[in-house]
């Protein structure tokens, strides 16, 4: 761009959703929002009801490389290193999965169980990643403490920077682990997002989730139900009396899934939907709800 050429907003807007078009991205419109909003001073208002501000060289070039990473299938909380989750900002890393819509489904269903925001509860979360789940959690249950477990290295250090940076790293312990192989206590909540992805069909997902998601945090084995076998037959020892446990699951695993609960002892069982009308989420409880 020429050092005379003053670049207008809304031109500059309508130029990277032509270009997000033409490669066939699902919603060019908001990645170029998003790209604006997160690289200047302006957001959507100022697109609509400024269209003539100007754009600088800088904040050009640093766009320009967003929309280049965006058109090479990066996906926009990958290139801006962090994600939104239940109203808070958690950092990513390589190391962790990159949290969904979806997975705040468990927050919900947590939220409803324990309507006493100030209940000591205490919680851990199985396969932790970014820390999502934890700490949403915390950030809601004032007096509650928590313990976080992943088999990476890489994840545990992300949880923890994202527990300091949403003011919860006083309540909360990120250990680096296979499941419950270091624990030694009960909890009134356990949650979990555990990878439930069979490896025979990782290679068909798509290039923004197999290229950019860790597949420890993806391949739940030949049929992806390993984790939920692993885990189901020792919850009973780690939860509390009346004590709950909310899994996320795929939308075709509810049967599956279930009947492992059931085997396990649990005869509390209770399966989520999401908004698009998939099971997503198992609550199984330790004793009468």
């Amino acid at each position: 761009m020429p050092a005379s050429f003053q670049l207008k907003l809304k031109s500059f807007y309508n130029n990277i959703i032509s270009l997000l078009e033409e490669a066939g991205l699902d919603t060019p419109d908001l990645d170029a929002r998003f790209m604006i909003e997160e690289r200047t001073s302006y957001d959507w208002s100022d697109i609509i009801a400024r269209p003539d501000d100007p754009i600088t060289q800088s904040q050009y070039t640093k766009i320009m490389e967003d929309v280049q990473a965006r058109l090479a299938g990066k996906p926009l909380s990958r290139i801006f290193g962090y994600r939104e989750f239940w109203g808070l900002d958690f950092e990513l890393s390589p190391d962790t999965l990159d949290p969904r819509p979806d997975s705040e489904l468990i927050i919900d269903i947590a939220l409803k169980n324990f309507p006493d925001r100030k209940q000591p509860l205490e919680i851990l979360d199985l396969g932790t990643g970014s820390g999502c789940l934890l700490v949403s959690l915390l950030f809601e249950f004032e007096n509650a403490r928590g313990y976080g477990i992943d088999l990476s290295l890489g994840a545990v250090t992300c949880a923890k920077q994202n527990a300091q940076k949403n003011h919860v790293s006083d309540r909360s312990h990120f250990l680096c682990g296979s499941w419950m192989e270091s624990i030694d206590k009960k909890f009134d909540l356990i949650v979990s997002n555990p990878p439930y992805i069979s490896n025979q069909v990782i290679a068909n997902l798509s290039n923004e989730v197999k290229n950019h998601d860790p597949i420890i945090a993806l391949d739940g084995g030949r049929d992806g139900l390993t984790p939920y076998k692993e885990l189901f037959p020792q919850l009973k020892n780690f939860l509390n009396t009346n004590g709950i446990a909310l899994f996320e699951i795929g939308y075709d695993q509810e049967k599956d899934v279930m009947r492992l609960a059931e085997e396990s002892g649990f005869a509390q069982r209770t399966v989520y939907f999401d908004l698009a009308g998939n099971p997503r989420v198992v609550d199984i409880s330790s004793g009468d709800k």
